[in-house]
């Protein structure tokens, strides 16, 4: 089938770059894009008035909560959130782990909340109890099943370590450690790539995950980073979260995260590092001011970064900055990791807190923003044909209401996007060339009834984990 889209502000891609058509069209062909420009004259299947909307790539979230969110159960609880709940660090082996029905749940309505709100391609994480070393192995058939179902676009990886961290009675941290847990992780992390890599028409892809840096051994990551080199698949791995992740590595190694993980060959092209909030270049790191060789490593090894502000905003953490990362050379992409999942609320973050950090009104600029939600996504995930909207790229669009109140008169469409509209504001989303969101809904989906099923999944989870 072949659609032509006419939109009132089309974000085409030209001569390397995002460039704003006024008045184009789009024209998919299957699961193609196969023009963009002022018309088209060739014959077409089906029209779609977009007019005074913004056609869009969908975006490319690099790390995206792919289950219900228990962070939202520890909210306001204490300094640091999630990380140093004793509600959650004290309940048994796997208490709160979803299973069955309340698994797919949670799947289905993590999928459907992200393609709601834009993202076209997801690459999903969960959230992984303190009492296990790895999660439980019917999830990542679970976020492919909900994928498929509803037509995203994902990359999912089962995660491992071999450590965990626990606080003693006078509140310091130690890790116990099991090297065979995070073995066994790591191999069925591997059956998972070759069980699913390239399904579903290849709309799933797959990669290696060892959890956080801070709970598995040098050995373990070095032996992981091997597999996904092997596998041809990309890594990736939470580092550099915390201060105590960054000097306990100082303590542990005589090295920062991210030298240890130079010293071990694990950093290059196809490695990305989440979150990497705390290096020598932070302020609050206690290092000399300005030093950046962490940065330096990073980006002489062609590693990509993924920042999610709002999630660690929460925790009153903030990367150092978005827009110094960026003037380094460092490749840096969007995720959401929490609920909501707005990657147009992400890319606010993102702008806000580099402004804030640099003490510079014009930091982290909304272009900049939406590159890193597009194209910076895509260039991590090693692909060329995501991202964007040209001929030959896979036809995943997004089409945003700037008709709604709140939008206001539309100067820049991309400063409107970012700093005026949110998730609500996605009125279509196509996924292969297939309409997978319209009129705000999920194609195919009772949302009304999944709703109700997440529901009563988040009420399970939360007595089980607050008690």
């Amino acid at each position: 089938m072949r659609t032509l889209i006419q939109g009132g502000w089309i974000v085409g891609y030209q001569d390397g770059h995002h460039a704003i058509l006024r008045d184009g069209v789009v024209v998919l062909e299957e699961d193609r894009v196969i023009h963009v420009g002022p018309r088209f004259e060739g014959a077409v299947d089906r029209v779609i008035d977009a007019r005074g909307k913004l056609v869009s790539p969908g975006f490319v979230n690099a790390h995206a909560l792919a289950n219900l969110d228990v962070q939202t159960l520890v909210l306001d609880r204490g300094e640091g959130g999630l990380a140093s709940s004793a509600a959650l660090a004290l309940h048994g082996e796997g208490s709160a782990m979803f299973a069955g029905d309340h698994l797919a749940a949670s799947a289905r309505f993590s999928i459907a909340q992200l393609l709601k709100n834009g993202s076209t391609t997801i690459v999903e994480i969960t959230t992984m109890a303190p009492a296990r070393f790895e999660v439980s192995r019917d999830e990542v058939p679970a976020l492919v099943d909900a994928a498929a179902e509803m037509g995203a676009r994902l990359y999912v990886s089962h995660k491992f370590r071999s450590g965990k961290r626990y606080r003693d009675a006078n509140g310091i941290g130690h890790y116990h450690w099991d090297e065979d847990a995070g073995r066994a992780g790591l191999e069925y992390g591997a059956e998972m790539v070759r069980r699913y890599e390239g399904t579903h028409g290849d709309r799933v892809r797959t990669m290696i995950f060892p959890y956080q840096f801070d709970a598995c051994s040098a050995d373990l990551l070095a032996a992981a980073k091997r597999t996904a080199d092997e596998l041809n698949v990309p890594i990736h791995l939470h580092t550099s979260q915390t201060l105590f992740e960054f000097h306990d590595s100082l303590r542990r190694h005589g090295a920062t995260p991210v030298q240890v993980l130079d010293r071990i060959d694990f950093l290059d092209e196809r490695t990305i590092l989440t979150h990497l909030i705390y290096t020598t270049a932070h302020p609050q790191s206690g290092f000399a001011n300005g030093d950046d060789s962490d940065l330096h490593i990073v980006a002489d090894r062609g590693v990509h970064v993924v920042h999610c502000p709002v999630v660690y905003a929460r925790r009153d953490r903030i990367l150092d900055s978005f827009a110094r990362y960026r003037a380094r050379g460092i490749n840096v992409a969007l995720g959401t990791d929490t609920f909501p999942q707005d990657m147009i609320e992400e890319m606010r973050w993102a702008a806000i807190g580099a402004k804030w950090q640099d003490r510079d009104a014009n930091s982290g600029s909304a272009a900049d923003v939406f590159n890193a939600a597009t194209l910076d996504g895509a260039k991590a995930l090693g692909r060329d044909d995501l991202g964007r909207l040209s001929p030959g790229a896979k036809a995943d669009l997004i089409i945003v209401d700037f008709g709604q109140l709140h939008i206001g008169p539309v100067d820049d469409p991309i400063r409107t996007l970012v700093y005026a509209a949110d998730g609500g504001d996605v009125e279509t989303v196509f996924v292969d060339g297939k309409i997978v969101v319209d009129g705000g809904k999920i194609v195919g989906v009772d949302e009304d009834k999944l709703r109700q099923e997440a529901v009563d999944a988040h009420l399970w989870q939360a007595e089980k984990m607050m008690g």
